[in-house]
């Protein structure tokens, strides 16, 4: 019976691999052509590269570099290699914030970075949990309508960071499944993506001791936070009385 278990273990896990890798292949030769196909209409002459060709191209190649961080991430976890270090809390979402920006810019939305307390830092592998929030900034990003905006912010709760990102999507209609399932439902209707980024970032989470929660808004938009621990000797500013 343990043999045979074994057994059926490893075909499924080889089966969900195996799809895994044909819609990641799928996606890549999907978004690189199209990216081929911009490139050619702008060597052509005939449109200017600050036009809708020109904006594309660029998509094109920023959905090529998520899908290639999301396949690195993936790795990694599966391998558990990570490396984590100390990080200032100001410095990682700035460099977070430097990216998102232009993915923002891409989908005409306003992105806004709260202000955050310098004197937090939290000890994690950067690649990783990098990868883990701009899943979500991803994630706010499609379901965000153009013309709304999209905000992230990091705190201090209890010992713990909180870093949340708010869209405003219009809410999780009733009915949909774990948002976090690989190749599950996804919201809004932008069907493009595998489905792995929610499912990917609540590993890198998990990996860092953390978890990842979902406030849904019904009619705005919904809220995702990451909650990881603060840095060991980090001390919580109090309150001012």
């Amino acid at each position: 019976a343990v043999t045979e278990h074994a057994r059926v273990t490893a075909e499924a896990r080889s089966a969900e691999e195996t799809q895994r890798l044909g819609h990641a292949a799928h996606e890549l030769r999907d978004t690189l052509n199209t990216a081929i196909l911009a490139f050619h209409a702008l060597k052509r002459g005939a449109v200017a590269i600050n036009g809708s060709t020109g904006a594309v191209l660029g998509r094109s190649l920023m959905s090529l570099r998520d899908v290639i961080d999301r396949t690195l991430s993936q790795v990694r976890l599966e391998a558990g290699t990570q490396t984590p270090v100390r990080l200032p809390v100001v410095t990682f979402i700035d460099e977070i914030a430097a990216t998102a920006l232009l993915h923002a810019d891409y989908r005409h939305i306003q992105f806004t970075i709260e202000p955050i307390d310098p004197a937090l830092s939290i000890d994690a592998d950067p690649q990783l949990l990098t990868s883990a929030v701009m899943n979500l900034l991803h994630n706010a990003f499609k379901n965000t309508p153009s013309g709304r905006s999209v905000v992230l912010r990091a705190r201090a709760e209890e010992r713990r960071l909180l870093i949340e990102t708010e869209d405003e999507c219009g809410g999780i209609p009733q009915g949909t499944g774990d948002l976090f399932q690989v190749f599950g439902d996804r919201r809004g209707s932008d069907r493009s993506g595998l489905g792995l980024g929610l499912s990917i970032a609540r590993k890198a989470v998990r990996a860092h001791g953390g978890e990842i929660r979902i406030r849904n808004m019904p009619g705005k938009g919904c809220v995702f936070t990451i909650e990881v621990p603060l840095a060991a000797e980090e001390s919580v500013p109090q309150a001012a009385l």
